[in-house]
This record gives C-alpha cells, structure tokens and sequence, in this order.
C-alpha cells in the first residue's frame, strides 16, 4: 500500500513538473488536501512498546495568508496493530478533530523548506479485535477519550502549478491524557507519535472576481 501510494504521488509530481510556477500565485487561494504516511507512536508506553505502524490518511483544507505563511484545519485517521497478546487490545487509534496549525515557508523558490505547528482536539482509542472500544478489565470503562493536543510539523513543499502543490513531511503530536482513575490497567499516560507523510493539495482562487459581463 504505501509503494503504491508513494509511486503514485511520484507520477503525479513528475507530470506536473513540467509547469513549474512561482508559490506567490498561491496567496490568497483555498487548499483541499489529502496526505498519506505511516505513524510511530512514542508514548504511552504500553503502546510504544506493543504498537506495530500501519497506514494513515488526513484531509487538509489550507488558506495561502502570505507568500510564506500558509493555515492548516486537518482531520485524519491513523492506526496501530497492538501485540498485546489478546484479542480485547487490538488496535491503537488516533483522530485529529480539526486541529488548526501554521506553516512558515523558509525561501523564496518552487521548492521550499516549511515549519510550523499548531493544536486542537484528538479522539484516541484501544479498540479490541472486532474494532468497537476495549474496555478497561477493573472499571469496565471504554478506553477511548477526546483530548487536547499540540503539534510540531516541519517539512518541504514544491508548486507544480497555479492549481497543485505536493508535499513531504515529518511531524510530532502530543496529546495531553492522563486517565488514570478511568483506565488503571493500562493505556491511560499522555500519548505521542511521529508521523511522515507524502501528500497533494489543489488549489483554487478565494479572491479573483467572476466576470459576469454585466457594469460595476
């Protein structure tokens, strides 16, 4: 899945780099995006050391403030396979609700170096083999939560034209839980994860004027 992801993306980058343009003609436009990668968790550590890295996708809907300052609203969906020896703690999972971030782009150039970061709400879960919530064996609760976050991203985009930009980056989430009271057996630290990803966003003006033919 990610070679064919990756090769896809690779076409994509280099059909269009034919039409290289300059990343000015992207200010003031909208963005819708998707990105694709692989997560690595850090924490907690039940997770870090039973967690296998499997696929995961976000959408990213962009606004070009500036030349070199460019706002991200993402939401996505990543995933784990956990070894955990049963069936009841199969999978860890993590959805960004729409956290909001900045990117600041380093150059002038069709290719360029970016770094930003940003924060918002992340719904994280342990879910068991038939992927509905696990639960905790002593209080019986759900081990799934909704939690504040912060993230750090830095990476590198090139314009390929007016309407496509492709994108490589490397970011690093934390997300504040401590659920200790609900989840004593386990699973209930502050979690963490690295994630690289590869991605395409189409651009479109939010600015020009439609030309109706008719007087100011």
């Amino acid at each position: 899945m990610m070679r064919k992801l990756a090769g896809g993306l690779l076409a994509l980058l280099l059909t269009a780099s034919v039409t290289p343009c300059s990343a000015s003609d992207l200010t003031g436009s909208g963005g819708i995006g998707v990105r694709g990668g692989t997560l690595f968790f850090t924490k907690d550590e039940l997770i870090k050391e039973q967690a296998t890295p499997r696929i995961s996708g976000d959408l990213v809907l962009s606004y070009a403030w500036t030349d070199h300052i460019t706002a991200d609203v993402t939401v996505g969906w990543g995933w784990s396979k956990l070894d955990s020896g049963t069936d009841s703690f199969f999978v860890a999972n993590v959805v960004p609700l729409f956290p909001i971030g900045v990117r600041y782009m380093l150059k002038d150039a069709t290719t360029r170096p970016f770094i930003g970061g940003g924060g918002g709400l992340y719904n994280w879960s342990i879910l068991s083999e038939d992927l509905g919530a696990a639960k905790d064996p002593v209080t019986f609760e759900r081990i799934r939560k909704v939690d504040p976050g912060i993230y750090a991203i830095a990476g590198f985009e090139r314009t390929m034209s007016k309407h496509i930009t492709m994108t490589a980056d490397g970011s690093y989430t934390y997300i504040f839980a401590g659920d200790e009271d609900l989840f004593p057996s386990g699973y209930s630290g502050p979690k963490a994860y690295f994630a690289v990803r590869l991605g395409v966003s189409f651009w479109f003006s939010l600015s020009e004027r439609i030309d109706t033919g008719l007087p100011d």
